[in-house]
This record gives C-alpha cells, structure tokens and sequence, in this order.
C-alpha cells in the first residue's frame, strides 16, 4: 500500500516539475524589462555613434537598454521609405526595406524602447554592436 502511495506522489511531483520547466521555456522578462524581438539593419555603418551610446567594447557582451527614435526620412536619396533609428540624436540604423514599404507615406516619429548589444573584445574575436527594438511588428510605429 505504501509503495502504490509513494509511487503516485512521485508520479505527482514528476508531472509538477515538468510542467514548471516548460513553462520556464517561455520569454521571460528579467526585472520587468522589455522583450527586443526587431532587429534593425545598417549598424555597421554607426558603429562609432554606438560606441559613443555603449562604451568602449570588453570582454563580456554589452546589453545597454536606452530609448531609440523611429523617425521617417523621406528626403533619403537611397529610399523615399526609409525609417532612421536614433539613439541619443545620433543615427544607429534602420528598419529594412521591406518593413519600410509596409509605412510608405506615414509620418513617423516615435520613441520606442531599444537595447544595444554586442560589442565584446577578448582574446579570441571581436562582435559588433547591434541594436534591437522592443517591438514585435512594423504595426506598431504606425
């Protein structure tokens, strides 16, 4: 009777535990921060501005949360449909093309919670930053 017992509260705890660990398997929102799901494009080109957002690169990657502006640049010789990403009044990228085409014609100009990353300097190789936005679709500069 006892082994039956013990077997059904192993079997119980068995069950909690893998319910637990695949719900841990989910985004998980450290200290209430954003999700960054939006990646940009075009950062290799600001990597100095960047830096100067960032700091210096070290040997752990960066993860430096800060407020980006999305602003519309119709006068851009390379796309009438450009959207610039600002951090700080300086230039760190763009969103792509396509996603560009989706706000043709729609003033934009938004804050939107960002976070760089990257920028890491070791022994072995040198990263980068990047940047990513705290939005999951183009919808919401709009």
């Amino acid at each position: 009777m006892w082994l039956i017992l013990i077997i059904i509260v192993a079997i119980a705890l068995i069950t909690l535990i893998a319910r637990t660990s695949e719900s841990n398997k989910k985004t998980i929102n450290f200290n209430n921060a954003q999700v960054y799901n939006y990646e940009i494009v075009g950062e290799q080109s600001y990597q100095n501005n960047l830096y100067r957002i960032a700091g210096k690169k070290e040997e752990d990657s960066k993860f430096v949360e800060v407020m980006a502006m999305a602003i519309s640049e119709p006068s851009n010789p390379f796309d009438k449909n450009a959207v610039k990403i600002e951090i700080n009044g300086l230039l760190v990228g763009y969103i792509n093309k396509n996603d560009a085409r989706l706000v043709a014609g729609k003033k934009i100009k938004k804050a939107i919670p960002a976070v760089v990353v990257g920028g890491w300097l070791d022994d072995d190789s040198e990263g980068s930053y990047g940047v990513k936005l705290a939005i999951s679709s183009i919808k919401e500069f709009l």
